[in-house]
């Protein structure tokens, strides 16, 4: 079973379009509420704050710290199981939301508070998927 086999984001949901279409071209973009500025992720339909529906897109780097993790080494959705076990991270992003995602690394070689960055890995022709890693590893180097 190959990455193409998971469950694929709906590329064209009118509240992450933009995200994935910035995924595709390798950049990060968070949406922020055109009213009161209040930066949002996941998108939502209308801001948390104020309330508005609004947004305007800005790209950050995919860079942050590893806010916590889990491994899981039973799969929830009978798609993953190959992947077992797998990392999922929560990333304190340096723009100051919190992202989860699949961590490139076992989970050996994780660790709270580690510098990770971002990974982009085109699954299809039309969806490209954003996964972490330790920043001080190169793709596909593990310890």
């Amino acid at each position: 079973m190959s990455t193409t086999d998971l469950p694929l984001p709906d590329v064209d949901d009118p509240l992450a379009a933009e995200f994935w279409a910035a995924a595709r071209a390798r950049q990060l973009v968070l949406s922020r509420c055109a009213h009161c500025g209040y930066l949002q992720w996941p998108p939502e339909p209308v801001c948390p704050e104020c309330q508005h529906t609004e947004r305007v897109w800005e790209e950050f780097p995919a860079e942050g710290t590893l806010w916590s993790y889990a491994v899981y080494h039973r799969a929830l959705d009978p798609a993953f199981a190959h992947l077992i076990p797998y990392v999922v991270g929560l990333v304190e992003l340096d723009a100051g939301r919190k992202m989860y995602g699949l961590m490139k690394n076992d989970e050996f070689s994780v660790r709270i508070g580690q510098r990770v960055r971002g990974v982009f890995e085109d699954v299809t022709d039309e969806v490209t998927l954003l996964r972490w890693q330790v920043a001080d590893e190169r793709p596909g180097q593990h310890r």
